[in-house]
């Protein structure tokens, strides 16, 4: 009788789900059920976006089985992430480990570029302060291979410049003053670069602003089926969309932005609650090519290296450097939050003004704030503190004079932006009075300023 029952107990195992095997997470041990994500991974130098061969990536798998992966010459390696978290350790020989993770179930494929930072730092930038001058360099490279394009010609404007041999290009130009009214944008231009046989690549709203900037370009084979990460295609042109924070960001984006930091804090876990009181972050991971939050691909990078290229996608990079290293911290604190209370399962935060703008060139003036306050950060409570901050906080709801709202933000005597109109939610810093203060102010004074009231310290 016992072994009739036991047989009838084994058949209905062949039938029920119930009685399939299942993995530490619960899942059922069945090639059928796995849930697989494929990761494209590109190993890029983060200064030049060329490639970096034979670089590997250690791999640590949700059951604690490790493997390792190697790069090819191009920098491209792809796996395939079954059934749960996935942690990548990425070297490469010269530079800086960086470590991230990226879990399935979400995507079907996640293109994951990662950026290292060498070793020997050299993006240590000019003094830009109080010139007329742009500068414009960079990097063009194929994006196929990720190695240098040679002798294309960029047009800048009304300027031009060439590629050598290492696919680098640089030209300067003069830039005019700044307008006296300071609601006035500054003029903008298109650069593009054109190559017989690959897809040119355009980029718009590049602000006139006086500085030395450094661009990554990639032109696109016209048969590559790379996909492309510009935001639009037109015939033979890929359009990329240069956005800035504080001049272009509407009051949709700047709605979605709190909404959408909001939804973080109340979805995090235990488990981030707890680290988010702990030290900053190592790296980040950028949404990009992105409608608003929903992005199609990512970028990894150092934090350092983010609020370096960053900064200038938020703050006027020929502000002076007091404002600009001020802005470094609020940047930093607002990624590293980010990274402790992620908008999506496989990136942090979003390179759009709904979250906080980035692009992936970069201003010398931004970089020069960003290493001089290296590791500084804004804590409350023991905590990362979101480092909230808009344009233009006279005037929210304390007085002309004052920035603060009264309610959500304390009231904080800001005699020097008086009379200027509201810009933002009038929480944290003001950006334009960030600006002002800066003349006989240091970056610890004007942070104090508009974020210590709040009950948050610079850490």
């Amino acid at each position: 009788m016992k072994k009739r029952f036991l047989m009838i107990a084994l058949a209905g195992c062949a039938i029920a789900s119930s009685c399939e095997k299942k993995d530490a997470a619960g899942n059922p041990d069945n090639p059928s059920n796995a849930k697989t994500t494929r990761i494209d991974f590109t190993v890029t130098d983060v200064v030049t976006g060329f490639a970096i061969p034979d670089a590997t990536i250690s791999v640590k798998a949700p059951d604690g089985k490790e493997s390792r992966l190697t790069a090819g010459k191009n920098g491209v390696v792809s796996f395939p992430a079954t059934n749960g978290k996935f942690t990548f350790v990425v070297n490469g020989q010269g530079y800086q480990q960086l470590e991230t993770h990226f879990s399935t179930g979400e995507d079907s494929v996640i293109r994951a570029q990662i950026h290292l930072d060498p070793q020997v730092n050299t993006a240590a930038g000019r003094n830009t302060e109080n010139t007329n001058t742009i500068t414009i360099s960079g990097y063009l490279s194929d994006a196929d291979a990720h190695a240098p394009l040679a002798d294309v010609e960029l047009d800048l404007g009304s300027h031009t410049a060439r590629t050598d041999s290492r696919g680098y290009f640089s030209t300067s130009f003069p830039a005019g003053p700044p307008a006296a009214d300071l609601s006035v944008k500054p003029e903008t231009i298109t650069l593009s670069a054109a190559k017989s046989g690959f897809v040119t690549h355009v980029l718009k709203n590049f602000y006139l602003i006086p500085g030395a900037y450094t661009f990554k370009i990639t032109l696109r084979n016209v048969g590559s089926q790379v996909a492309a990460p510009a935001d639009g295609r037109t015939g033979n042109e890929e359009v990329e969309y240069l956005r800035q924070g504080l001049l272009d960001r509407t009051a949709g984006e700047a709605q979605q932005r709190e909404v959408s930091a909001v939804a973080a804090e109340r979805s995090v876990t235990t488990y981030g609650k707890a680290a988010a009181a702990l030290s900053l972050p190592a790296s980040i991971r950028v949404g990009l090519n992105c409608s608003c939050l929903t992005c199609s691909s990512v970028q990894v990078m150092s934090l350092e290296s983010y609020t370096a290229s960053g900064l200038d996608n938020e703050w006027i990079s020929s502000w002076k450097a007091a404002s600009l290293q001020a802005g470094a911290v609020a940047y930093r604190s607002y990624g590293a939050w980010h990274v402790l209370h992620p908008i999506r399962t496989n990136y942090d935060i979003s390179s759009t003004p709904c979250s906080q703008a980035w692009g992936s060139q970069t201003a010398s003036s931004t970089i020069n704030a960003a290493n001089a306050t290296a590791g500084v950060y804004l804590s409350q409570n023991g905590a990362i503190f979101r480092s909230e901050y808009s344009a233009e906080n006279n005037n929210a709801g304390c007085g002309d004079g004052f920035s603060g709202t009264g309610s959500s933000w304390p009231c904080i005597s800001d005699a020097r932006c008086a009379g200027r109109t509201t810009n933002g939610h009038g929480r944290g810093m003001c950006q334009w009075g960030s600006s002002f203060w800066a003349s006989d102010k240091d970056y610890r004074w004007i942070l104090n300023h508009y974020y210590n009231p709040g009950g948050v310290v610079v850490q």
